[in-house]
């Protein structure tokens, strides 16, 4: 029988005696039969020599796919005694998946590959696989691949918390139990680990796992206003600078900023036009930067300052603070911020006064922004990633699974990074 040159060598150890071609059943049999020098048998257990003969049977394992059709190897798979386990035990075939009986490695690999990159449901529909099979051989090979991940060396990260799931496990429960913490390599842009919770000790966990020496090399540590995570840094991590993140810092500034436009608007007199053009759908326009602004919001922001002045200081406020992270050091950030605060003391801010006391009293952390100019947006950015992966699936109820899949899309679980022959 003469065959393609791809398929003489398919499987190590092993001659194809048949094939047969069922072109309305969209699929291939072929049948194979072990070399005459080939090695001794082995225990698929513990891997000893096997003696005598205790039988066989027959095996059928699902292959790669060839063109549109289905491809099926059948195969004698020998029994035989072994002494180390005193059983009788079939011998070892390392072609066959370890996690299903039922696939080659090789086409188990494939099918894991395509379980990176879209829903286990639909994957099953391209292939025909079960889907509850496709569930259990990603989870599997999942499992297996962590079991030999290391984290990388890192110096810089950023830490952030993304939703997990919606339902409480018991009524008791924190809401906090609900997140993951996910720590991303600001470096290789990378998620590296994912923790259940946002507490303290989901953060020390990282770091456990990371160890002593690990955690001092680590340089810079960029987040949000989080305290649980300063706090375990604080103290994990000697050798780190804290890093808050300047979208939440400009956040916390821009809703002080909303409510002193309020009071604003609440104190302006009943029937005048800023009790219109204050509020509604031009609120959004006071938080806008200048340069992004259309000209005829430009003027719109024009004749509300005309009207009443503390809006004019409320906009020079707002620009000025925006500017004060593109200055170079952290001497030219005090010196604007010490205008800002002129200005909000003469206009009698109290809400900006709330905020610009906790701004200067963390100010210790906030100055390292000056000094390393990281953020936690790669976290952000993440985070849109693994709502997205959510979605895909249509929710996760394993919460092992879904940290799993996470460090699969958004990290280095996955078949970019470890090879077949890695696992």
């Amino acid at each position: 029988m003469m065959l393609p040159s791809f398929l003489k060598n398919l499987i190590p150890n092993f001659k194809i005696i048949d094939l047969k071609e069922w072109k309305t059943k969209g699929r291939i049999d072929i049948y194979l039969e072990k070399k005459k020098n080939s090695p001794e048998n082995t225990c698929c257990r513990c891997g000893s020599k096997l003696h005598g003969s205790r039988g066989k049977h027959r095996l059928m394992l699902e292959h790669m796919p060839i063109f549109n059709f289905k491809v099926y190897l059948h195969l004698w798979r020998e029994k035989g005694h072994c002494k180390t386990c005193n059983k009788a035990r079939s011998e070892t075939f390392d072609f066959i998946a370890d996690e299903t009986p039922h696939l080659t490695k090789e086409y188990s690999w494939w099918l894991g590959k395509l379980c990176e990159m879209s829903a286990v449901k639909k994957v099953s529909e391209l292939t025909g696989v079960d889907n509850m099979t496709l569930h259990r051989l990603d989870f599997s090979r999942l499992k297996k691949l962590v079991q030999h991940y290391k984290i990388p060396d890192l110096k810089r990260i950023s830490v952030d918390e993304v939703y997990g799931r919606s339902k409480k496990y018991h009524a008791k429960e924190s809401r906090d139990k609900q997140f993951f913490t996910v720590i991303c390599d600001l470096d290789s842009r990378r998620v590296v680990w994912v923790t259940e919770s946002r507490d303290k000790k989901a953060l020390d966990e990282f770091f456990n796992i990371l160890g002593k020496e690990r955690c001092e090399k680590i340089e810079v540590v960029a987040m949000d206003q989080h305290d649980p995570y300063r706090a375990s840094v604080r103290d994990n991590c000697k050798n780190a600078d804290v890093v808050w993140d300047r979208f939440h810092l400009v956040q916390s500034f821009e809703n002080a900023l909303n409510e002193e436009r309020k009071d604003l608007h609440s104190d302006a007199p009943k029937g005048s036009d800023l009790k219109y053009s204050a509020c509604g759908t031009f609120r959004f326009l006071f938080l806008k930067k200048a340069k992004d602004r259309t000209k005829s919001e430009a003027k719109h922001i024009e004749q509300v300052a005309k009207e009443n002045k503390l809006f004019f200081y409320l906009e020079l406020i707002k620009e000025k603070f925006i500017h004060i992270f593109n200055e170079r050091n952290e001497m030219d950030a005090l010196w604007e911020l010490s205008e800002l605060e002129e200005w909000i003391m003469s206009c009698q801010f109290e809400n900006l006064k709330k905020w610009f006391k906790h701004f200067m009293d963390n100010w210790n952390t906030i100055k390292n922004y000056f000094v390393h100019r990281v953020t936690s947006s790669l976290s952000e950015g993440q985070n849109n990633s693994i709502k997205a992966l959510k979605r895909r699936g249509f929710g996760y109820r394993n919460m092992a699974y879904f940290k799993l899949k996470i460090l699969q899309v958004c990290g280095f679980l996955n078949c970019r990074y470890v090879g077949i022959n890695d696992y």
